[in-house]
């Protein structure tokens, strides 16, 4: 009995060496990483001019509590079992996050504005020439030690 928790010890150890990132981090040709990075900013938090819609804050309230603490759940119990790595669950749980980011880029409000409307010839508030949600991915990263 020992030596089996001292197995799962070992592998559940593995976690602590990497975490998963999510964002727009994935490089697409509409945008320089600093273009995106302002999209990010100026839609997630709003500017005098443009509303507040917030994919990344909306997908963590939407999904953080249940949605992604089951897949992370499920990642460690792979680990546990032998069935995963520790680099394993991250991407597991992070392809999770990914999916759940873009159905918030999908579903996100407030309404565009009839003018920005008319300009784009429809109302996806967060898809213009659609980059943004291209660059939505994820990255398993080497923990920094503490």
């Amino acid at each position: 009995m020992i030596k089996k928790l001292t197995m799962q010890r070992r592998r559940l150890k593995q976690l602590n060496d990497s975490e998963v990132s999510v964002g727009a981090i994935k490089s697409v040709p509409e945008h320089t990483p600093e273009e995106l990075q302002k999209i990010v900013r100026y839609n997630e938090f709003g500017t005098d001019k443009i509303p507040a819609r917030s994919f990344l804050r909306g997908s963590v309230y939407r999904n953080g509590k249940h949605g992604w603490q089951f897949i992370s759940r499920e990642a460690v119990k792979g680990v546990i079992e032998r069935k995963l790595t520790g680099h394993a669950a991250y991407k597991l749980v992070g392809d999770r996050m990914v999916e759940d980011v873009k159905h918030q880029i999908d579903i996100v409000g407030p309404v565009n504005a009839s003018s920005t409307i008319k300009k784009k010839g429809r109302n996806q508030p967060l898809v213009d020439t659609g980059g943004l949600y291209r660059s939505i991915d994820k990255e398993v990263l080497k923990r920094a030690g503490d």
